[in-house]
């Protein structure tokens, strides 16, 4: 392996590495991530159903067997912090690393790759090129991913944010269980391969997290997952979302917030028979609630839309907040073996919002509950919570 070149990049804080690498390296190091379709969530995997893909495979197995040069590969590459570090300093440290097949990435080129590894027999010398996208975080490699594919074909909404969750839930977990050890035991996330359904609190369905990213980084509590992308303004602006690591860390904060609020008020006691809501784990067992609650999060911190707070209001402001919720915590065990929930008073609510658009009005109807609930300044005067259910 040679490089050829290494650039850093300031906007992703990420180093790109342009090598040169023989066939045989270039397997040893990345097949295992080609057998996993590319080891990394939502990437296109070898095409092979289309009429179309089969004569452009062709052909470019015609051209590779003719001598034909290949654009370079992009493969991720994710480094803990001391070790990339070592890299930023010295690119040419990159000849001696040793690579875990567990963090490589085929971010661009599962199609190219494919033509490598089919004819590899009696190629394993020649020269290939390859860059290297190397990172300290996986939200960077998302990043790398979804640009090199705005140019290719659409991606629909739901795809997009089904490929960035299902990378980042890893670290916004374990963000979570970093900062607030004490819910590790009592928060599962739920997918949809596990066909469970959510039984108690602080069970969530992905679904449900991927709509509460998207609505806090937009503030805005109808999203539609299933809209194709038309303006391509959207697209950038969710990539620009990602890559703010202040609203990546205020995002942990607020569903852990959401996840401490949703503990305390299924210990609460309730007699509700009848209703969508009958014990305090309902509460945000609906979607719509933790819309609500999210999105009244992303306000308090950060502004109604179009305000754009610096991040050390931000901070102060996510401070109080985190007051806040201890208030309410404390006040609903306070009152756990009293109605301090009043489940009958919101089911009467939800109960005479229009039926038409039901899904939005409720949206709507808990964001605005939430956000008088996050700024009451005088909880302990709250004898139980119906007075913010008829806000």
């Amino acid at each position: 392996m040679k490089v050829l070149e290494s650039m850093f990049d300031k906007r992703s804080e990420c180093l790109s590495i342009l090598v040169s690498m023989s066939l045989a390296e270039y397997k040893e190091i990345t097949y295992l991530s080609f057998t996993r379709g590319g080891n990394l969530a939502g990437q296109r995997d070898v095409i092979k159903r289309s009429s179309v893909a089969s004569k452009i495979r062709k052909r470019m197995n015609d051209d590779f067997i003719a001598g034909a040069i290949f654009p370079h590969v992009v493969i991720g590459l994710l480094l803990n912090n001391e070790n990339f570090n070592v890299l930023k300093k010295d690119a040419k440290e990159f000849i001696n690393h040793e690579f875990n097949k567990e963090s490589i990435s085929i971010i661009d080129g599962m199609q190219r790759s494919n033509i490598y590894f089919i004819n590899y027999e009696g190629n394993e010398d020649r020269e290939i090129r390859a860059e290297f996208w190397i990172s300290n975080k996986s939200v960077k490699l998302l990043y790398r991913m979804l640009v090199l594919n705005t140019g290719q074909v659409p991606w629909n909404t739901r795809r997009q944010v089904e490929v960035i969750f299902e990378n980042l839930s890893k670290t916004i977990i374990e963000s979570v269980f970093e900062k607030y050890p004490e819910l590790r035991e009592k928060v599962e996330i739920i997918s949809v391969d596990d066909d469970k359904r959510r039984t108690q609190a602080g069970k969530y369905h992905k679904s449900t997290m991927i709509e509460m990213y998207l609505g806090f980084n937009t503030r805005k509590v109808k999203v539609d997952v299933g809209d194709e992308l038309a303006d391509a303004f959207q697209r950038f602006d969710m990539m620009e979302a990602i890559d703010q690591d202040i609203s990546f860390n205020l995002f942990v904060d607020a569903f852990a917030y959401l996840c401490k609020l949703d503990i305390a008020f299924s210990e609460c006691s309730s007699n509700i028979e009848n209703g969508q809501f009958k014990e305090g784990k309902d509460i945000f067992g609906s979607v719509p609630a933790c819309l609500g609650f999210i999105v009244a999060c992303a306000e308090y911190i950060m502004g109604k839309i179009p305000v754009e707070r610096d991040n050390t209001i931000k901070n102060e402001k996510n401070a109080k907040l985190k007051e806040q919720i201890e208030k309410i915590i404390k006040k609903s065990e306070d009152k756990s073996d009293s109605d301090f929930l009043a489940l009958d008073s919101l089911n009467d609510v939800v109960a005479q919002l229009p039926k038409t658009k039901i899904g939005e009005e409720m949206r709507s109807t808990f964001k605005t509950i939430f956000s008088e609930f996050l700024k009451y300044d005088e909880m302990e005067e709250i004898l139980s919570l119906e007075a913010f259910w008829r806000s």
